[in-house]
């Protein structure tokens, strides 16, 4: 671990995963086709023109309509502007193979493809709002330090 890398605090209690990720979107429907129909996702619950949430394993995709989530009042209003940013790691290499043949076979143009200084490599292709989506080689992130 780098040293000028802040470690949590002792008397931190313990976080498990990241379990939400939240992207914002204009209309469900389309985003539910690109997400569930292309990249397979699992749908756990849509409500047209508020929200579409999906599996992607541990982490639940939290689409919301942002309008939706800025007038919501039972949460504190979220919304967010601009492109946004998600990566799916592929389970092998083979499997990010895959991908990069399968997506512009559907017509998803992979916009650029970067090797890290690992040499692990990851493309980067455009969901219908524009979002910017990653898939990586596994082992582009280095595991946690025990």
């Amino acid at each position: 671990m780098n040293p000028d890398t802040p470690r949590s605090s002792p008397a931190s209690p313990d976080l498990s995963i990241l379990k939400e990720v939240a992207l914002y979107i204009q209309e469900t429907r389309r985003t539910r086709a690109f997400y569930e129909g292309t990249l397979g996702l699992p749908v756990l619950v849509e409500v047209p023109g508020a929200y579409v949430f999906f599996h992607a394993g541990p982490v639940m995709l939290l689409a919301f309509v942002r309008e939706y989530a800025l007038a919501n009042q039972q949460l504190p209003p979220h919304g967010a502007t601009g492109i946004q940013h998600i990566a799916f790691e592929a389970p092998t290499r083979e499997a990010y193979e895959t991908w990069k043949a399968l997506l512009p076979q559907k017509g998803i143009p992979i916009d650029r493809e970067v090797t890290w200084p690992n040499n692990r490599r990851s493309f980067y292709f455009s969901d219908p709002d524009g979002h910017s989506l990653e898939i990586l080689e596994p082992g582009i992130w280095p595991p946690l330090p025990k």
